[in-house]
């Protein structure tokens, strides 16, 4: 519920700080992001503002905290070369991007920055691709759990907790899947899109006691989600792996998805495809150090299809 004097007392300091800021020459422009921009605040709240500044190696990237009217102000600075890689190069879903997307221009005295401003909720299909596999890879884990504790210790309440743990990227998967933007608040946004499946990952595991049949039936719901579309929340790693024709090993995989997409521990999601058939679980020889005198052999996966250029 929004406080309307709240709300303005915040506004009031931002314009206040927003219009000193604004003679600063070596500040291009001033983007408002977090709650004020796009949500309700609360006593707690604090000003979130993205700073635009020039080009020059006397101004560096930085975040510094401010004061406006005794309200706590994160300011980040960027320069304006980064801020364009941001912008226009970043992965949009990411983090940053979201951040961005979210805010609201307050000034410019540089119309590239609109312009880049004006592109920020547009999001590409490889983009959306790339974020899909990351939060449907970042579901897996905690599923493993829920699992676990579910059966080997018939402890409904932890059972609970992890599965309330994949609700988040659940709802990343769809909302993004939506070429919606994903924010903080993504399980609201989520629940818009597809209620009945959160009433029973989500809200089901916060209401009321816990039964054996209620848990077990959350875990089924998740189960079914990601398999019926296993072949598209995966499919970067899925495609990768088909059009190189051989295996790879976790290392490689890992390396491989970090450097080309920023996706981190890819290969968590290989042993889940390996055990639904879409992948096969190998091994390749390899040793531990560069002056290692022994061999090893390290996990590897390779596609069970044909490669896309046979």
């Amino acid at each position: 519920m929004t406080n309307p004097a709240l709300h303005a007392r915040f506004t009031h300091a931002l314009d206040a700080l927003v219009a000193d800021i604004r003679e600063d020459r070596s500040i291009l422009a001033a983007l408002l992001c977090g709650s004020l921009s796009h949500d309700a605040v609360w006593e707690h709240s604090d000003i979130d503002l993205v700073l635009v500044t020039i080009d020059d190696k006397k101004v560096d990237r930085a975040s510094v905290s401010l004061n406006a009217d005794g309200l706590n102000v994160h300011a980040m600075l960027l320069p304006r070369a980064d801020f364009r890689k941001l912008a226009e190069g970043s992965v949009r879903n990411s983090f940053m991007h979201s951040l961005l997307a979210k805010g609201r221009l307050l000034y410019t005295h540089d119309e590239s920055i609109q312009q880049m401003c004006s592109g920020l909720r547009d999001i590409g299909a490889r983009d959306s691709l790339v974020q899909v596999f990351q939060a449907a890879t970042t579901v897996l884990p905690s599923l493993y759990k829920a699992h676990k504790f579910f059966k080997t210790r018939g402890d409904l309440h932890y059972t609970s907790l992890w599965i309330l743990y994949t609700a988040t990227p659940i709802a990343q998967v769809e909302v993004m899947r939506a070429r919606l933007i994903a924010d903080r608040e993504v399980i609201p946004q989520a629940m818009k899109l597809n209620p009945e499946l959160f009433r029973v990952i989500y809200t089901g595991m916060l209401d009321g006691e816990r039964t054996h049949e209620q848990v077990a039936d959350a875990l089924a719901v998740i189960d079914a989600y990601m398999a019926e579309r296993a072949s598209d929340l995966f499919a970067p790693l899925l495609d990768y792996l088909r059009e190189t024709g051989e295996a790879r090993s976790v290392s490689e995989l890992d390396a491989h998805f970090a450097r080309h997409f920023g996706v981190d521990h890819a290969s968590m999601a290989c042993e889940y495809l390996a055990d639904r058939g879409l992948l096969a679980k190998v091994s390749i020889t390899r040793q531990l150090t560069r002056r290692s005198n022994v061999s090893v052999q390290e996990l590897a996966f390779v596609h069970l299809g044909a490669p896309s250029h046979a």
